[in-house]
């Protein structure tokens, strides 16, 4: 153990539950979630929720559901606050407790490592089964699926991707966030 981990304080959700603003706790580290995303950055996030959800009415997945943002509580010294997330599974309460059929990350600047590299890691260790990464400066998509051997793959894409959601194929085309 380093000398910096050593003096690093270690907190709970127990205690972040008391924080004010926005945090995440990955680990026991805390990570500020303020200021709040840019207008663009909400608008994407508005716009492929509207997106997915119209696709997956269409689609009749009546499981499956599209929240943003949720807090997600995955362990004692864990909770994230993932952009986007669509559960095929009941959830009601304030927080969810188990990992989500799929994370939409749309990355910041401040946030954008943190995204691609922890966040990363942590969904695929939940099986978090798609895990999508939204660039709004490049406009570009990131999509990974979780493969049999519990690992992320890059899943090759064009602006319209196939997701899996439950038992239901649901299209997203990515074009229509862009356009705005």
């Amino acid at each position: 153990m380093g000398a910096a981990q050593k003096y690093t304080e270690h907190y709970t959700v127990e205690e972040w539950a008391h924080w004010k603003d926005r945090w995440e706790l990955i680990d026991g580290l805390p990570f500020c979630m303020s200021p709040a995303p840019s207008g663009r950055h909400q608008r994407i996030s508005v716009l492929i929720a509207t997106e997915l959800t119209n696709a997956i009415r269409k689609k009749g997945c009546r499981k499956c559901k599209v929240y943003q943002p949720v807090d997600w509580q995955i362990s004692d010294d864990t909770v994230v606050e993932p952009d986007l997330i669509v559960l095929c599974q009941p959830f009601t309460g304030a927080r969810l407790f188990q990992a989500p059929t799929a994370v939409f990350e749309i990355l910041s600047p401040s946030t954008k490592n943190k995204d691609r590299t922890i966040k990363f890691d942590l969904y695929q260790s939940q099986k978090v089964k798609h895990y999508t990464m939204v660039d709004p400066e490049t406009e570009t998509v990131e999509i990974y699926t979780l493969g049999p051997d519990g690992q992320y793959q890059k899943a090759d894409t064009g602006p319209e991707f196939l997701y899996t959601f439950d038992d239901c194929q649901v299209p997203l085309d990515f074009r229509t966030v862009w356009e705005d």
